[in-house]
């Protein structure tokens, strides 16, 4: 008997991992307003409002972008390429100054998952043809 298909043929791999992806930016940014790191720069510091509302807003575009990711829509696949990128550095960038300052850095706990949801995401749409 042959192995039955457990997916939908025009559903994309990576689509459980977008869908991850967006998941562990929403739990960073709630990291972040917890933490206060709206405030942390003087040049860039956000009241908490702001704050909500941009990340807000990027969450909602993100995962308004789901649908298209896993039907493997190839614009929206294109930006889950970038999508990717920017989150593996920023995560990697919290690592990073957690590391330099040595403490617990505003958004430190969830940026691993960041770096790891965005290379799973990266190395699943890697071989595709956009």
């Amino acid at each position: 008997m042959a192995a039955r298909q457990l997916t939908a043929p025009h559903l994309t791999p990576g689509r459980h991992l977008y869908l991850g992806l967006v998941l562990a930016r929403f739990l960073h940014d709630f990291e972040d307003f917890v933490s206060g790191y709206y405030g942390q720069f003087p040049i860039f510091s956000l009241s908490p409002e702001l704050f909500v509302v941009l990340h807000a807003a990027i969450f909602l575009l993100l995962a308004a972008m789901i649908p298209s990711v896993a039907h493997g829509r190839r614009w929206a696949l294109r930006l889950a390429k970038v999508y990717a990128v920017i989150e593996i550095m920023s995560g990697a960038g919290h690592l990073m100054i957690g590391l330099i300052e040595w403490r617990a850095y505003p958004g430190l706990w969830t940026a691993p998952l960041l770096v790891i949801f965005g290379a799973a995401l990266g190395r699943s749409l890697r071989g595709r043809s956009l």
